[in-house]
């Protein structure tokens, strides 16, 4: 063994002791540890500039270490009856705390500092308690787009494949309960010794472990509140451009009207909503159909609808994702139902058919950008110059023409216990 403090941070080598001849008729003892440390140099605090190094050849009782440690400085040293183990190593240039850190934790051991008396336990548990600010509920959303729409299922799927028919399925988010998840995140963190128990109406959990679990626990329900709590604003435009002379908009007629480049990708057409509706009116007539706005929790589904009985409807769904550089990830979907005509199955019977049109995606936009969503056609009638007997009388005639949907999706990110104030 060897033990030495220095004042100056080095190590100061230390002769061993003459060897004394052994008596005859007895037999010769082990050699004892000896400590040399200079009394001007004593430790005042744990944190003492001064340097300890240790080293055992083979293991020692950790009391006797312990012992060892605190000669020749200011503290006092108090040690549980049930406290035991040993200690076989090298410490090198360590201060007092270190030293007990390093000595006392692998065996499952701490120490409190009164005063000048350094008290050694066994670790003692602890119990803390944490808010769950999350809501007793569970929510799913789950979203088919396609050809299997309205039959979703693998039989179906399966036969649609083989006829070249397509569907997307997205389960986007599945009904969990929260609180079992949080649970089994906590769980996951502490000590064979650890306890926990939540409590679902209070939104408590009362967790028992050492110091360290406790103490992790506490920085993942922090990071958990942190992401679940993020909030985003959507806001939706959805209008509707009746064309002219189209079967669809030009889009490269829209990128040069808006000062574009005629390869420039679409979502950049939406950096100025106002511009592009002015662009786009000049190939048709715009109807303004729906402007939502709700307000979503990170990854948590919005859904928003509105119908008009027997004539259309329109369901915008909505699952952001978001990041803590202000990257927002969306999964969208719209559907577009309307009333096309009515087939005559009897001689006083009609069946109603239904037109749809719906797409699905995923999109990456930087907080406050706006994406754009286009594409849906349908047929519409649209005003044509009268002939024969309707122009003489002032009428207008109709042709067959075409309208195409366009969404407009704006996401931004906001910050809790703020709010904007409006002039009227």
């Amino acid at each position: 063994m060897r033990l030495t403090g220095s004042g100056t941070g080095q190590a100061v080598p230390q002769p061993p002791p003459p060897a004394r001849p052994p008596s005859p008729g007895t037999q010769q003892l082990p050699p004892l540890p000896v400590t040399q440390i200079d009394p001007g140099a004593a430790a005042a605090t744990l944190d003492s500039p001064r340097r300890l190094t240790l080293q055992f050849a083979e293991p020692r009782p950790i009391d006797e270490v312990l012992r060892l440690l605190v000669e020749g400085t200011p503290f006092s040293l108090a040690i549980d009856p049930d406290v035991s183990g040993s200690f076989r190593g090298e410490l090198k240039m360590l201060t007092l705390r270190e030293a007990l850190t390093t000595l006392l934790t692998p065996l499952g051991l701490e120490f409190t500092v009164e005063g000048t008396v350094i008290h050694v336990t066994h670790r003692r548990t602890g119990t803390r308690q944490f808010d769950l600010n999350v809501l007793n509920v569970r929510r799913g959303l789950q979203r088919t787009t396609g050809a299997a729409a309205s039959e979703a299922s693998p039989a179906f799927a399966e036969a649609s494949a083989g006829q070249g028919g397509t569907a997307v399925v997205t389960t986007t988010v599945v009904p969990e309960d929260v609180f079992t998840s949080i649970g089994e995140g906590v769980k996951a963190l502490l000590s064979p010794q650890g306890r926990m128990h939540i409590d679902r109406r209070a939104g408590l959990a009362t967790v028992t472990d050492f110091p360290e679990q406790l103490d992790r626990v506490a920085l993942y329900l922090e990071t958990l509140h942190v992401r679940s709590s993020r909030q985003i604003r959507i806001e939706a435009q959805v209008f509707e451009v009746t064309l002219k002379d189209a079967a669809s908009i030009d889009w490269r007629a829209v990128r040069q009207g808006l000062g574009l480049g005629s390869d420039a990708a679409v979502a950049g057409l939406a950096a100025n909503p106002a511009a592009l509706r002015i662009v786009l009116a000049a190939q048709g007539t715009l109807r303004t159909l729906w402007t939502p706005e709700v307000t979503a929790l990170n990854n948590e589904p919005a859904l928003m609808r509105v119908a008009t009985p027997g004539s259309s409807s329109l369901t915008l769904t909505v699952v952001p994702q978001i990041s803590s550089d202000g990257i927002v990830q969306l999964s969208v979907s719209h559907s577009w139902e309307e009333h096309a005509e009515d087939r005559r199955t009897g001689i006083l019977k009609t069946t109603p058919i239904t037109r749809v049109a719906d797409a699905d995606t995923v999109a990456r936009v930087v907080d406050g950008s706006t994406i754009v969503l286009t594409g849906i056609l349908r047929p519409v009638e649209v005003a044509a110059a009268a002939t024969g007997a309707r122009a003489l009388f002032g009428g207008q005639g109709k042709q067959p023409g075409y309208a195409e949907l366009v969404v407009l999706i704006r996401p931004t990110i906001v910050t809790p216990g703020t709010f904007t104030a409006t002039r009227h």
